[in-house]
C-alpha cells in the first residue's frame, strides 16, 4: 500500500506537497485550505486489478479541478467517492451533491467539478478507467454529481461492500483475489446506478454521452474566439438544430453554456494578481 501526506512538510510547503500529492495520486487539482498554515493531508492507495482504492484524509479545504486541468490531461479516470467521515459538497455537470458519513457520487476527471469540506474529513475514493465504467454502465454521465445513499436500496449495500474491502485491504489482500474484489466492486456501482437512474440511464445513453462528448469540445476550446453553436455542430458532423435539440432537456442553452462557463473561468482570473492588467477579452479568450 502506498502512503503519502505532509506530515515532513512545513507551512505553505505543506499545500503545494499537497498538490503533488493528488496529482501523482488523482489527477491535477487545485486545493485552496482554509487555514493553509494549519493544513494537513494524508492518502493510501492500493490497486485491485485493473482499479484503485484510495483514503484521502484532509484539513478543511476546497479542492478544484479546473477547466485548464481538464483540457490539458491526457488521461480520463472516473472517480466514485465514498464519504467516510465529515460531509463534502461535490460539484460537476451542473449538479450539486451533499454528502454525509456513507453516502456517494461520481466524478470525471474530463470536465471540471469542485469538492468542498469546512471540517477535517475522510473519503474513499474507487479510481477507474473508463472502457470499465462504459463497459458497465452505457452512460454514466446521468450519475455525474448525483448523490447516491448510503442508507438505502443497493446503494446502501456498495457503502458497505467499499468500507469493508478497504478494512481488508489494509491488511493485505492476495493480487488474484483483490482483481476479483475490483470487478466486483465496479459491477456493484454499476448496479447501484442503474436501480438509482436506471430508466434515465437506458432512454439518453447516446444523447448523454454525445452532449458530454461536447461539453468536452467545449471545454477544450473555450479560449478560441470562433467558437458558436455553428462550429461545435461542424466539428461533430452534425447540423446546429440537432445540436440544440440534443441540449433542448437542459438547464442552459449551448451557448447560454459557453457565456457561463467563459463568465465563470474571467472571474477565476479576475481574482488572481497575474491577470490584474489584462482587458475583459483578453481573460475570456486567455
Amino acid at each position: 500500500m502506498l502512503h503519502l501526506s505532509t506530515k515532513d512538510f512545513a507551512g505553505a510547503s505543506k499545500v503545494t506537497r499537497w498538490n503533488d500529492i493528488v496529482a501523482e495520486v488523482f489527477t491535477p487539482l487545485e486545493t485552496k485550505p482554509f487555514s493553509p498554515e494549519e493544513f494537513e493531508g494524508a492518502v493510501d492507495s492500493v490497486q485491485l486489478g485493473d482499479i484503485y482504492l484510495a483514503n484521502v484524509i484532509a484539513s478543511p479545504a476546497v479542492v478544484t479541478r479546473t477547466a485548464r486541468h481538464a483540457a490539458s490531461s491526457r488521461e480520463r479516470h472516473y472517480f466514485f467517492h465514498l464519504q467516510l467521515e465529515g460531509d463534502i459538497r461535490v460539484a460537476q455537470d451542473g449538479r450539486e451533491a451533499f454528502l454525509k458519513q456513507g453516502d456517494m457520487v461520481l466524478c470525471d476527471s474530463a470536465l471540471p467539478y469542485t469538492l468542498e469540506y469546512e471540517t477535517n474529513a475522510s473519503t474513499l475514493v474507487m479510481i477507474a478507467s473508463p472502457n470499465d465504467v462504459k463497459r458497465r454502465l452505457p452512460a454514466p454521465e446521468i450519475a455525474l454529481g448525483q448523490r447516491l445513499s448510503g442508507s438505502d436500496g443497493l446503494s446502501a449495500t456498495l457503502s458497505g461492500m467499499l468500507s469493508s474491502v478497504w478494512h481488508q485491504v489494509k491488511n493485505g489482500m492476495d493480487t488474484e483475489i483483490g482483481e476479483r474484489v475490483g470487478n466486483n466492486l465496479l459491477d456493484m456501482f454499476a448496479t447501484s446506478c442503474m436501480e438509482a437512474f436506471g430508466s434515465r440511464i437506458a432512454d439518453s445513453a447516446v444523447a448523454s454521452a454525445r452532449r458530454s462528448h461536447i461539453r468536452c469540445y467545449i471545454e477544450s476550446n473555450l479560449k478560441d474566439p470562433e467558437l458558436t453553436v455553428a462550429s461545435i455542430a461542424a466539428a461533430f458532423r452534425i447540423s446546429p438544430r440537432y445540436l440544440h435539440m440534443l441540449f433542448a432537456e437542459e438547464d442552459e442553452t449551448i451557448s447560454g453554456f459557453i457565456r457561463r462557463r467563459r463568465l465563470e473561468e474571467c472571474k477565476k482570473r479576475l481574482a488572481d494578481p497575474m491577470w490584474r492588467h489584462r482587458s475583459i477579452t483578453e481573460l475570456a479568450y486567455a
